[in-house]
């Protein structure tokens, strides 16, 4: 493996929500072009077709922060050097989705029911906010699932927990970190947009009876923007990984080993 060059980083430490953020994001934008030397190819491939390489580019970044946190340094991490590593994040990035796909159906039908049973949305969006508030120390399980060796049953029942008793600090920090993260996303989509409105407003026109008059080379301009919105949205996936990860590392607050220094 290969260090960066600069002192060892102290993941496992007490800090504060609005540290984790910060020092995560610096870090993580500081060694931004170190890790996609490591990383390119799962980031090449999930803007070629998403599914299902997003599931490899996910499991290659969970690699990098799982070494992360034991050496102190980010590793060498390209896929044949750390493939069996890679090959049990896989693993646990399919548990991961599994999660949140039952997270989201779930609140989506608490969001949903009331309104098909007659009340008002008021009452959907109550019942939706609440499922998320009351299962919101998922995301430490999640964590715990993607940074540490522990089973998923263990993380499971140590994230709960962690989870619960931590619940102002991971509320503000999910708050702040998913908040930038939308527009962040938000404002890198903003070619996508910009095309579709035009889209649409072409396919309107040409319903009135309008000539279609979109330049030939359209389509390539809707596939470059695609482009540009999915790697923003990875990199922000990259940059802001390492603050929860620090999050993580400072919910558990464990002992660091004899091998990680102090920032």
């Amino acid at each position: 493996m290969e260090t960066t060059g600069e002192n060892l980083f102290q993941v496992k430490k007490e800090r504060s929500y609005i540290s984790c953020l910060v020092n995560g994001c610096s870090y993580g934008f500081k060694h931004l072009g170190l890790l996609l030397r490591y990383i390119w190819p799962s980031v090449l491939l999930t803007c070629v077709l998403p599914i299902p390489f997003v599931f490899l580019f996910a499991a290659q970044l969970d690699a990098i922060l799982r070494k992360w946190t034991e050496l102190g340094y980010i590793p060498r991490v390209t896929l044949n050097v750390m493939r069996h590593d890679i090959e049990k994040c896989a693993n646990h990035s399919a548990v991961k989705v599994l999660i949140y796909v039952l997270w989201i159906s779930f609140s989506s039908f608490l969001l949903y029911m009331p309104i098909l049973l007659g009340f008002s949305i008021w009452w959907g969006l109550l019942a939706f906010s609440v499922s998320w508030l009351l299962l919101l120390p998922l995301s430490v399980v999640i964590m715990q699932i993607s940074y540490s060796h522990t089973s998923v049953s263990e993380c499971f029942k140590s994230g709960i927990k962690t989870g619960y008793r931590n619940f102002g600090k991971l509320f503000v920090f999910e708050f702040l970190s998913n908040l930038l993260i939308m527009i962040i996303v938000l404002l890198g989509s903003i070619p996508c947009i910009v095309l579709a409105a035009l889209c649409l407003q072409a396919y309107h026109g040409s319903l009135m009876g309008d000539v279609l008059d979109l330049p030939v080379l359209f389509p390539l301009y809707i596939i470059l923007a695609d482009v540009i919105g999915t790697v923003i949205w990875l990199m922000t996936l990259i940059v802001f990984g390492f603050s929860r990860c620090l999050m993580w590392g400072s919910l558990v607050n464990e002992v660091p080993t004899e091998t990680e220094a102090n920032i």
